[in-house]
């Protein structure tokens, strides 16, 4: 599996997280629910690095050059 297609996995497991935890933070009482709806809002904001990481990993995959390669 390609290292951009991992990042990508993660970007959209951070937004299914992120619905999850702010969807579990509605439903409860108390402080617990305010702590997982900030929770949620952190994961999400994962996503759009992830997102851009693997597209910056795919475009170097594509030109046969290491993700570390500074060249």
């Amino acid at each position: 599996m390609k290292f951009s297609n991992v990042l990508y996995i993660l970007g959209y497991a951070s937004i299914l997280l992120s619905a999850g935890n702010f969807l579990k933070g509605k439903a409860e009482d108390g402080k617990k629910q305010d702590v997982k709806e900030r929770d949620g809002l952190f994961l999400g904001h994962w996503a759009p690095t992830f997102f851009i990481l693997g597209k910056v990993a795919e475009d170097r995959e594509k030109e046969g050059r290491s993700l570390f390669d500074f060249n």
